[in-house]
């Protein structure tokens, strides 16, 4: 639920031109002002929104607004341009991006304790997954255990949804290479089952 009120709220943000404050997003929303600043604040962490100053219209103190980061911007147009040098076909595109991916994830993990992923158990390496993705502004939650061997990952907010949508086979590619370079392989990552849901599973080994 988490993820998809925060996503809600990200969306608003972006679609005003102006910055705005948490006591109009909590209106427009109908959410508790204070439900509105938690995800908010969680935002700004992310990258994904950025603080700024509103000038009382009279007499007051300034309040706090909330504009997207402009910089997501310059990220779409570069991932557009870049998804098209990887290659002429769909079948390249998707092999190196998800090539890219798993280097991506050596990267993620070159800190890591000296333990592979392979060798992790399943509830770490599934934690694992989750704080790279949050950190990523993917607002992952788990889903209830229904499988002992496998741990379903709820992703509510792909932070390059749009692109995604538009270049499958390099925006969901990527991140499923990511996803398998973070778990030695034994991961699913199922697209768009949703408009604003994806599914990763990290699965035990055999």
């Amino acid at each position: 639920m988490d993820g998809r009120q925060r996503d809600r709220v990200l969306r608003l943000v972006r679609e005003h031109d102006e910055a705005v404050d948490a006591q109009e997003l909590a209106g427009q929303l109908g959410l508790h002002v204070s439900t509105v600043r938690f995800h908010l604040d969680t935002l700004c962490e992310q990258g994904l929104v950025e603080r700024t100053r509103i000038a009382p219209a009279g007499v007051g103190r300034p309040r706090t607004g909330y504009v997207a980061a402009r910089g997501r911007l310059d990220y779409q147009s570069l991932a557009e341009i870049l998804a098209l040098e990887l290659g002429d076909t769909t079948d390249k595109r998707q092999r190196r991006a998800e090539h890219a991916g798993r280097r991506w994830a050596q990267r993620i993990t070159a800190d890591s304790p000296a333990a592979e992923p392979a060798d992790e158990p399943l509830d770490r390496r599934a934690a694992l997954t989750v704080q790279v993705f949050d950190q990523m502004g993917f607002a992952p939650q788990p889903a209830p255990l229904d499988d002992p061997a496998t741990r379903t990952i709820r992703l509510h907010a792909c932070p390059v949804r749009g692109f995604a949508a538009a270049h499958p086979e390099v925006g969901c590619a990527l991140h499923r290479g990511l996803l398998e370079g973070l778990v030695a392989g034994h991961a699913e990552l199922e697209p768009f089952v949703e408009p604003e849901l994806c599914i990763a599973r990290v699965i035990a080994h055999d």
